[in-house]
């Protein structure tokens, strides 16, 4: 289902038919998204970005839902509902974006969008976002959003963009 945000933003369902579009759009943001996603390097040709979009697409997790950005009908990234969890009711979701839609309130207008669709069509009672730590941008946004930190996880930490860093978890609670 196609999710209407604005005059100029669309939420279409993540189709692997986007693949050579999707490349397109991570080459031109490599260096920028490589700086937080550590998936960015393995997505080197139209195939492995094939890859990526199966792997969501089929990861078989509860509630997950997959959309592509379009800004300007142009696509310019990824928003995923990662997965549902149905025990303590916890939606995790993730999303990028390109290089040129940032610093237009995208994300921002999404995820007022997004939040109270996750609220009605979903058992979720709260929506987590995991950040690393060096990402002021993406934080910024889901604060923005009414998310609090929560804890950095202990476990899960990466190594981009030539240092460590730590994944905190955001939260919004939905009720």
């Amino acid at each position: 289902m196609e999710l209407v945000i604005s005059d100029s933003i669309t939420l279409k369902p993540l189709a692997i038919s986007f693949a050579e579009e999707l490349y397109l759009v991570i080459v031109e943001s490599r260096e920028n998204l490589s700086q937080f996603l550590p998936w960015v390097d393995g997505i080197i040709d139209v195939n492995t970005t094939k890859q990526y979009i199966a792997e969501r697409l089929h990861s078989n997790k509860a509630g997950a839902q997959w959309f592509a950005i379009y800004t300007q009908e142009r696509l310019s990234g990824v928003f995923g509902i990662k997965h549902i969890d149905p025990d303590i009711k916890v939606a995790e979701c993730g999303y990028w974006l390109a290089d040129f839609a940032r610093g237009q309130a995208v994300m921002t207008q999404v995820l007022a969008k997004i939040i109270p669709y996750i609220k009605n069509t979903s058992h979720a009672k709260v929506v987590e976002f995991c950040c690393l730590e060096e990402n002021l941008a993406s934080i910024k946004v889901v604060q923005r959003a009414g998310a609090k930190f929560k804890y950095y996880h202990q476990e899960v930490s990466h190594f981009l963009a030539n240092k460590q860093q730590r994944l905190g978890v955001y939260e919004i609670k939905l009720t």
